[in-house]
């Protein structure tokens, strides 16, 4: 007995490693995505805003002698629908204090009579806001903003490089009124303003446009779409002792820090600081806790089996028929472990929902794949699939429609596969292939457009079609690779097919 409890502890044991280990492989590559996503959304907003504070910038400084009705008319198409999170765009100009009444006079003559400049005592030089388009109804104009030093240093530093630049984050002057506990952290973006562009007349510096922006306002509902909800996202502006920029805190935060990424990132000349923590919500999604399911059913049948053998080693002085019954009834219940550690099996390496291999298996055969075809002159691919429209048939129509758009997907792309070949669910709505023993690089073309096909057909719900797509990420192996390196490539040439319009294949580029 205690010889089949050693060797039943032993096989428990082993399995759960093995599911542990791919819980917590699939976990980090959940993690990195959502953190390369996030950082990713941060930059192209910042960049967004930038190139349209440029386009501004440009078409202020074409004006050979710009007036407060063409300040109106460039700025016209911008609101808060357009830039989110933007609090004012304002026209800047420089001036010492000898100049102030001079400049005022010069803009009250240009359309805007009520501009009243307002110098900030004790200083020599000052930044006026001359020309505003306000978001939130507050007029700033005649302000003198070079009294705060993170936009005086933006506007410093856009002038001598000639480019974009963001300031430190700083509590805004326009909400110097708003209560401490509701004050978001603000940036100011700022470009330099030069006449004489695209003319023969040389360039001469006239001053800045500038676009403030609320922190939390400008990217909280980006860093919540990006992280899908499941994870917790800080952005912090490390040169003011991490001021934090925008936060958002979706779900109860996982302990350990394991998963955490951070992630820094230059935008504007100017660097900040992305933190990201895992919820437990996005640890549910990714099946953390099937290995102490794995091993709490491998020790109760363990010890079940140890019972029963200890039951008939203490009836052996009964008589010769109830031996034999018992032993009958041993091998029945052998038998039966052998099928409930069929099933377990099953469980540790196929998905539950379609009977496909999970992400433990097909990551198993993708090495096998690797090592298999160093060794010939054939080649294989991996193809990511990710379902276009699912997320809406799950939300409108429920999760058992969800759940039947997912079965039926997998049994056509069965169908549609080899044999030899292998086809995966990743979890959510993703699936993963292996295609082998491909004769070029190219071979793997034809499944994809099959692939294609035969999931935008329309799929049968209670007499109801439900109708999707896939967006397609080929990786083909190549000397060097690993199974991380090319599910990554696989992974991010599916997210380019997403970009180009979903409903289509792209090739990773090595």
């Amino acid at each position: 007995m205690v010889l089949v409890l050693l060797a039943g502890l032993v096989v428990t044991a082993t399995a759960y490693a093995t599911v542990e280990a791919g819980e917590d492989r699939y976990a980090d590559q959940v993690m990195d995505r959502y953190a390369g996503e996030v950082t990713a959304a941060i930059t192209d907003r910042v960049t967004r805003y930038g190139e349209t504070l440029t386009d501004m910038a440009y078409a202020v400084g074409a004006q050979s002698d710009l007036s407060a009705d063409d300040f109106t008319r460039i700025t016209a198409g911008l609101d808060t629908t357009r830039l989110p999170g933007a609090s004012a765009l304002g026209f800047v100009v420089p001036a010492v204090t000898a100049q102030t009444g001079a400049v005022q006079r010069y803009w009250r003559a240009r359309g805007n009579p009520d501009l009243r400049l307002q110098p900030e005592a004790g200083e020599a030089m000052h930044e006026y806001l001359i020309l505003e388009k306000a978001f939130d109804e507050r007029d700033m104009q005649g302000t003198d903003v070079g009294v705060s030093e993170p936009i005086s240093a933006a506007l410093y530093t856009a002038r001598h490089s000639n480019r974009l630049a963001i300031s430190s984050a700083y509590p805004a002057l326009r909400d110097s009124t708003v209560a401490a506990r509701s004050r978001q952290s603000s940036v100011v973006l700022a470009v330099p303003v030069h006449s004489g562009l695209g003319s023969a007349a040389p360039d001469e510096f006239k001053g800045w446009m500038l676009l403030g922006l609320r922190g939390q306002d400008f990217l909280a509902q980006a860093l919540l779409e990006r992280g899908h909800g499941t994870v917790q996202v800080s952005l912090t502006d490390p040169g003011e002792a991490g001021a934090v920029i925008a936060a958002v805190s979706p779900g109860t935060r996982a302990s350990g820090t394991t998963l955490v990424r951070q992630h820094n990132l230059s935008v504007g000349q100017r660097r900040w600081h992305v933190t990201v923590w895992p919820t437990h919500r996005l640890l549910t999604t990714t099946d953390r806790g099937m290995s102490r399911l794995t091993a709490a059913a491998g020790a109760v049948l363990t010890i079940l089996l140890a019972i029963m053998i200890g039951s008939l080693a203490g009836s052996r002085n009964r008589a010769l028929e109830q031996v034999d019954r018992a032993t009958a009834a041993l091998r029945l219940d052998i038998t039966r472990r052998e099928h409930v550690e069929a099933q377990l099996q099953q469980l540790a390496f196929h998905d539950p929902l379609t009977g496909l291999a999970n992400r433990l298996l097909f990551y198993d055969r993708l090495t096998h794949a690797i090592a298999t075809h160093a060794r010939g002159d054939r080649t294989f691919a991996v193809l990511f699939i990710d379902l276009d429209g699912f997320k809406q048939i799950n939300d409108q129509r429920g999760h058992h429609a969800g759940d039947a758009v997912l079965r039926e997907v997998a049994i056509r792309l069965r169908t549609e596969l080899r044999a030899g070949d292998t086809v995966a669910r990743f979890g959510g709505d993703e699936f993963a292939i292996i295609l082998e023993g491909l004769i070029d690089d190219v071979a793997a073309r034809p499944t994809a457009e099959r692939v294609i096909a035969v999931v935008q057909q329309p799929i049968d719900i209670d007499g109801e079609p439900a109708l999707v797509s896939a967006s397609v990420g080929i990786a083909v192996n190549r000397p060097g690779v690993d199974a991380e390196d090319i599910l990554r490539e696989a992974d991010a040439a599916m997210y380019a097919a997403k970009a180009a319009g979903k409903n289509r294949y792209v090739e990773a580029t090595s």
